[in-house]
C-alpha cells in the first residue's frame, strides 16, 4: 500500500508545477476507464503462460463455472445488502446531494483499479484468484450503472441498460469470457503471435499506477479544510474500509460448503475470499465522474474519494489482516 500511495507524488508534484491543465484529470480519467479497466479483462481470462492454463485445465469448466456463479452471488448479496445499509445510514441526512454521493462510496469500491493489482500480488499472481475478483468487477460493473446512477441521481429514471450493455468494460468482459471459454479462437494462446500479450498485460499494469496518480492530482487540487473536516467522510470511509468487507464475508459464510476440496488449485477459498477483498478497497474512481456527469455534488465526490484513498494506505492491510486470521489463512 505504501507503493501504491508512492504513485501519487507525481500527480500531485506535476499539478503543483501547473504542468497538468484543467482538462488533464479527465483525460487520465477516460484513460483509465475506457482502455485500462477492459485490459485488466482481456489480461485476466485471455492471457496465460502454460503453467497457469495448465492450473486453471486442472480445475475443470463445470468447477469453474460453479465458482464463477458462487463468487458472484456472493459479490451481488454484499452490493445489494451495503446499498440498503448505506440508504440506512444516511436516510435522515438533511444534505441530500452529499448523502448520496457517501452512499456510493460504501457501496463501491476500486476493485477493479486497486483489487486486481492487489491480488496479483497477495497471491504471487495466481490466475485463478484474480479471474475471480473479475468476476466480481462483472457484478460490480452492472450495477454500478444501475444502482450507482441512481444513488448519484437520487432516481432510478436515469438509469440506461443501453449504457450498461455498451459499457467499455462489459464488452471487454464479454469477449474476454468468450475467448476463455472457447480457447480455440484466442488468439493470445498462440505462441506464433505471442507478443501481442504485451499489449493487454501493460495496460493492465496500468491501472494502479494511473489510478494513484489521479488520486495526487486532486489532493494538489483541494485545501486541508475540504479534504479533512467534513463528518459525512470519515462515516463513508468507516463503511467503505470496515463494514463493506466484512460485511461480505459474513455475507459468504452460507457458501463456503458449496467449494470443493481445493486441492487442484490451492486458491479455491478466493471463490469467496476475492469479494471481501475487492470490497475492502479504496472508493471507487468512477464517484468523481459519476457526479460530474449526472449533476451529482461534485466537490463532496472529489474530497471524500482523496481523503478515503488516502486513509485506505493504513486502513486495508489492516482490515486484510483481520480478515484472513478469522479464515485462518
Amino acid at each position: 500500500m505504501a507503493v501504491f500511495a508512492a504513485f501519487a507524488i507525481p500527480g500531485f508534484a506535476l499539478k503543483k508545477a501547473k504542468m497538468i491543465g484543467e482538462g488533464g484529470t479527465l483525460t487520465l480519467s477516460n484513460l483509465l476507464l475506457y482502455v485500462c479497466q477492459p485490459a485488466l479483462a482481456i489480461n485476466a481470462f485471455c492471457v496465460f503462460s502454460d503453467e497457469e492454463w495448465q492450473m486453471v485445465q486442472d480445475v475443470g469448466t463445470l468447477a469453474l463455472l460453479k465458482n464463477f456463479g458462487i463468487c458472484a452471488a456472493v459479490s451481488l448479496l454484499a452490493l445489494v445488502a451495503m446499498f440498503g445499509l448505506c440508504k440506512l445510514v444516511f436516510f435522515k441526512s438533511k444534505d441530500r446531494r452529499a448523502a448520496d454521493v457517501y452512499s456510493y462510496i460504501g457501496v463501491f469500491s476500486n476493485c477493479g483499479f486497486f483489487g486486481v493489482p492487489f491480488v496479483e500480488m497477495f497471491t504471487d499472481g495466481n490466475p485463478l484468484a484474480v479471474m475471480y475478483v473479475m468476476v466480481f468487477n462483472i457484478v460490480f460493473m452492472v450495477l454500478c450503472w444501475t444502482l450507482g446512477v441512481a444513488l448519484i441521481t437520487g432516481s432510478f429514471s436515469k438509469v440506461s441498460v443501453k449504457k450498461v450493455l455498451l459499457n467499455p468494460a462489459i464488452i471487454a468482459i464479454a469477449v474476454a469470457l468468450l475467448l476463455f471459454f472457447v480457447p480455440q479462437i484466442n488468439v493470445f494462446m498462440y505462441k506464433q503471435v505471442k507478443e501481442l500479450t504485451i499489449l493487454p498485460e501493460y495496460l493492465a499494469a496500468m491501472t494502479a499506477p494511473l489510478s494513484m496518480i489521479i488520486v495526487g492530482i486532486r489532493v494538489a487540487e483541494s485545501s486541508p479544510k475540504q479534504l479533512f473536516c467534513k463528518r459525512g467522510v470519515y462515516v463513508a470511509g468507516a463503511l467503505r474500509l470496515i463494514v463493506a468487507p466484512f460485511l461480505t464475508l459474513l455475507v459468504s459464510l452460507p457458501f463456503w460448503g458449496l467449494l470443493g476440496s481445493g486441492a487442484e488449485s490451492g486458491f479455491e477459498e478466493f471463490v469467496y475470499l476475492a469479494p471481501v477483498i475487492a470490497m475492502a478497497m479504496s472508493p471507487a474512481a468512477s464517484v468523481v465522474a459519476m457526479a460530474e456527469t449526472f449533476d451529482g455534488d461534485r466537490q463532496t465526490a472529489t474530497s471524500a474519494f482523496v481523503t478515503i484513498t488516502l486513509l485506505s494506505v493504513i486502513i486495508i492491510p489492516l482490515v486484510i489482516s483481520a480478515v484472513m486470521a478469522i479464515c485462518g489463512l
